[in-house]
């Protein structure tokens, strides 16, 4: 693998979209990411701030995802974006790539070999 110069961050939005997701990472070539747990602002406004409780019959009652980073390179990138297009809207997940200027602490194949 090219040294990765690219962050993927993904949210899945339900856990059947996640397992389509984790599919098509692995199928895109991407053999290392970083899975967190995460909650929307929803179900903390809801489970935490009392004084809003008012609000929690207008709040969606699902508000759980799971965020998937990747440190990766362009070539992969353009294969996870293709395979989400082909995904059903709803299934699609929330993402973006953002450019990286350096990485370090890498192990294994995304490690860079010509550092000095």
């Amino acid at each position: 693998m090219a040294e990765p110069d690219r962050l993927l961050i993904l949210i899945a939005r339900t856990e059947e979209s996640f397992d389509s997701l984790v599919t098509g990472l692995v199928d895109a070539g991407i053999g290392g990411a970083t899975v967190v747990d995460s909650r929307g602002l929803a179900a903390i406004v809801r489970d935490e701030l009392p004084i809003f409780s008012g609000l929690a019959s207008l709040l969606p009652t699902a508000t759980g995802s799971r965020v998937i980073l990747s440190l990766t390179d362009e070539r992969h990138v353009q294969a996870v974006l293709e395979f989400v297009e082909d995904l059903p809207e709803e299934s699609r997940p929330v993402g973006a790539v953002v450019p990286v200027l350096r990485t370090f602490g890498l192990r294994g194949p995304a490690a860079r070999t010509d550092a000095p």
